[in-house]
């Protein structure tokens, strides 16, 4: 079959995927391989067409590598359709399939790709709200793609988000975000619940969720504590497995505050990447080479710099009560974040081995200890000791007190509990002002 005397189609689609079907064609007039998705002419009605159209409305206008180009759109025989670059690689989910689970160190730069993705989609207000394995692919370069656009929505933007979805389920179980099961608004931390099942997936070859029916797994996404992979499986770095388990919070607001705060865990942890039998090649040598040096260009504008665009600086003693408020009512994931606020803002000021400083990063590593986040909490409370030892020699008093909270925590790794740090002895005579 042919569309505009100019898309030749194969002779088998390759796939029906949510409200169409995918076929392999070629453009003959820039002689290049391309995929073409159609509305599945069985399910066609009103809704669907400007649904279908809203999809590639959205990813035409999210421009980045990590999501496929949209060459075209069209009608055939009064079915819409969609013509996208063609990726040459295989769908996470397949990837798993086919490999069993993946090492650590992919998994990481599988998901730091990915963060890259969804925070250029929340700079354009986007959500995707079906991120999971079989959405993603991995290109034969090592490249992520994320696929099916369907069921984003733009957030004040009415031209796609009052867009009905009548019989469509809002998600896939077991990987849409507890806000979507119980029809509650998204945003950008709905994304990033589909991205922690999506790496739970990858490190261990199985859901995070996995009933018998749907409603078990529904039961054990929301009833259940967030589970971590670590459990099922032990060479898992202990941040990559604090990152997932924070990911599948089923409150949003437990659920780290952005994708870059994602990337910047995930990131350091994707170097020595071991080959893929069978997935990866040689090709796209060029393109990572080209990549390499783009990762190297620096920013407009140096990271420790403010612009107009970004957080005006907060009261100190303002926002210090405030984080007490949150901590004392229990909202320890919302005191730490405001902590975490005011101790970069105090180093930026002031400088690292600020006495004040020290104090923020130590009620930020009790608020994570609260949260039952053990081995986080571990691991910043060794941090602010070596950071103290440097600064202060080993028989300072805060030293000694860091020293007996870290011996505590190496001794009882099962048993959180919320933390109330005690002040530090001052190194300065002007430390409190």
């Amino acid at each position: 079959m042919s569309l505009k005397d100019r898309y030749t189609l194969g002779r088998l689609p390759l796939a029906h995927k949510g409200m169409g079907e995918v076929w392999p064609a070629r453009d003959t007039l820039l002689d290049r391989a391309v995929i073409v998705k159609f509305v599945s002419a069985a399910m066609l009605d009103v809704d669907l067409t400007r649904r279908f159209r809203r999809e590639a409305l959205l990813t035409a206008r999210l421009d980045h590598p990590g999501v496929p180009a949209v060459h075209d759109l069209g009608e055939h025989a009064g079915l819409p359709y969609v013509v996208f670059q063609k990726v040459e690689g295989i769908t996470l989910a397949d990837l798993v399939a086919e490999q069993g689970p993946l090492p650590f160190q992919w998994v990481a730069a599988i998901g730091a790709q990915i963060s890259s993705v969804l925070l250029a989609a929340g700079q354009m207000g986007l959500v995707h709200r079906d991120i999971k394995p079989s959405n993603v692919m991995l290109d034969t370069g090592g490249a992520v793609k994320v696929l099916d656009f369907g069921l984003a929505v733009v957030r004040d933007d009415d031209r796609y988000s009052r867009i009905t979805e009548t019989g469509q389920a809002l998600g896939t179980v077991g990987y849409m975000a507890p806000e979507q099961i119980f029809g509650e608004p998204t945003d950008h931390r709905t994304d990033l619940y589909g991205l922690g099942a999506t790496l739970f997936d990858l490190l261990t070859g199985r859901p995070p969720f996995d009933g018998v029916t749907t409603t078990t797994t529904l039961r054990h996404q929301l009833d259940d504590p967030p589970p971590r992979p670590a459990r099922l499986r032990s060479n898992i770095p202990a941040e990559l497995d604090d990152l997932v388990h924070a990911l599948l919070s089923v409150d949003p607001r437990d659920r780290p505050p952005s994708a870059a705060d994602v990337y910047t865990v995930l990131a350091p942890l994707s170097h020595d990447l071991p080959p893929i039998p069978g997935v990866l090649s040689d090709a796209a040598e060029a393109v990572r080479a080209y990549a390499a040096i783009v990762g190297q260009v620096p920013r407009q504008t140096p990271p420790t710099s403010r612009t107009a665009a970004g957080p005006a600086p907060l009261d100190v003693d303002v926002a210090s009560r405030r984080a007490e408020q949150l901590h004392a009512a229990g909202e320890y994931r919302a005191a730490a974040r405001q902590w975490r606020r005011l101790a970069e803002q105090q180093a930026e000021q002031h400088g690292d081995d600020d006495p004040r400083v020290f104090d923020l990063r130590l009620r930020i590593a009790g608020a994570h200890l609260a949260l039952g986040e053990h081995s986080r909490a571990l691991r910043q409370f060794q941090r602010l000791l070596e950071d103290r030892v440097r600064a202060d020699g080993p028989e300072h008093p805060a030293v000694l007190h860091l020293r007996q909270e870290v011996a505590r925590l190496s001794e009882e790794p099962l048993t959180p509990q919320p933390l109330t740090p005690r002040p530090p002895a001052r190194r300065t005579p002007n430390a409190d002002h």
